[in-house]
């Protein structure tokens, strides 16, 4: 139902709207989300998405641009596909003069909820988990009294999970429910049998790879499992054309340049714009671990009383340290190898002081 790196076909009204976006002339927007900088819209039929800024506060989204284009480059660099990291495509200042006239369907659906015009952040959308995930959790963590609502909210279509590898907080049956960055807690992901400590492994290079890589101290990301569509690619090689009979279809069976039929659930990294560059030494680990003190419980905790916190952390950590070791190598600077170890113990130091 809900596992790393699975294909699913679904028959969803949304995969069917997107479908259909496909070949229609005039793009259509909706808002998908919104958070403490701007509001999220989705673009039907394309896998993109326009975050706008909601104030004059131009600076926060751009600093969203670069961080995200920065520690792109480095999970490219060091080939790390195991979190998956949106494209980011442009960045739109609000002074330019062209962007809202070329693109009226967005100013008609961002004008209840922005100033326009205003500063806009274009990249890769992380699609919703599929139709039968969300009836599951729905069936699953909603009370019954309000089950009915939950399964026929729009909102919840557009479902991402937090992937809380920190908290063994998670509860069902509250009285309000939303899909929407539905935070799924370790209990809960126990519950469903994720595979722990796949996703504590990843998350330990990808922090190793923000932090040691691309310099940053990697300050209010989050870690959520979403979905992508099939997308059509070059998948024939001049000497597989060569052997064929003739002129034939050689495109994607669905004969759209993207399936949204067909998806794929991956774990994902995404919202930068908090996250600030860090030096390498003490004070720069320092900064690292306040920004994890202060995120989310995303990260595993040490010190934890059951086994499946404790299998989540050794796995974290494990694998944190032995990607920053690669990471630093290349520095040629032995010096710079406690670092990661100190970022660690801070994290072991704060839970002893918690305790």
């Amino acid at each position: 139902m809900l596992s790393l790196r699975s294909q699913i076909s679904t028959t969803s009204s949304d995969a069917q709207r997107h479908t259909a976006a496909q070949s229609r002339s005039e793009p259509t927007f909706r808002k998908i989300g919104a958070g403490a900088c701007g509001a999220v819209f989705g673009q039907d039929g394309k896998s993109i998405v326009i975050k706008l800024a909601k104030t004059d506060d131009e600076l926060s989204l751009w600093n969203d641009y670069h961080k995200h284009t920065s520690i792109a480059e480095q999970f490219r660099k060091w080939e790390f596909k195991d979190v998956r990291i949106p494209e980011c495509y442009y960045f739109v200042p609000k002074d330019d003069p062209h962007y809202f006239r070329q693109n009226p369907e967005l100013a008609q659906a961002a004008r209840e909820v922005c100033h326009l015009p205003t500063s806009a952040l274009v990249t890769e959308r992380i699609l919703p988990l599929p139709k039968d995930t969300r009836i599951h959790l729905i069936e699953k963590y909603c009370a019954p009294r309000i089950k009915a609502a939950a399964l026929g909210d729009e909102a919840n279509k557009d479902c991402l999970v937090r992937v809380y590898l920190g908290s063994m907080q998670g509860k069902s049956g509250g009285m309000f429910f939303s899909l929407r960055n539905f935070k799924m807690h370790l209990n809960q992901i126990v519950d469903l049998q994720l595979d722990v400590t796949a996703m504590a492994g990843r998350m330990g290079i990808a922090m190793a790879i923000m932090h040691w890589a691309a310099k940053t101290d990697a300050r209010d990301i989050e870690f959520v499992l979403g979905s992508s569509s099939s997308k059509a690619t070059a998948q024939l090689s001049a000497q597989d054309i060569a052997r064929l009979p003739g002129p034939v279809y050689t495109g994607p069976h669905s004969y759209v340049n993207e399936d949204f039929f067909s998806r794929i659930t991956d774990l994902w990294v995404l919202d930068f714009n908090q996250v600030q560059p860090i030096t390498m030494d003490e004070a720069g680990v320092a900064k690292a671990i306040e920004a994890a003190k202060v995120n989310d419980p995303y990260l595993p905790k040490p010190l934890g009383a059951s086994q499946i916190e404790k299998q989540a952390w050794n796995t974290f950590a494990s694998n944190y340290i032995t990607a920053a070791d690669a990471i630093l190598g290349d520095e040629g600077d032995q010096n710079l190898m406690i670092l990661p170890r100190m970022f660690i113990r801070g994290l072991i130091d704060l839970q002893e002081r918690k305790k």
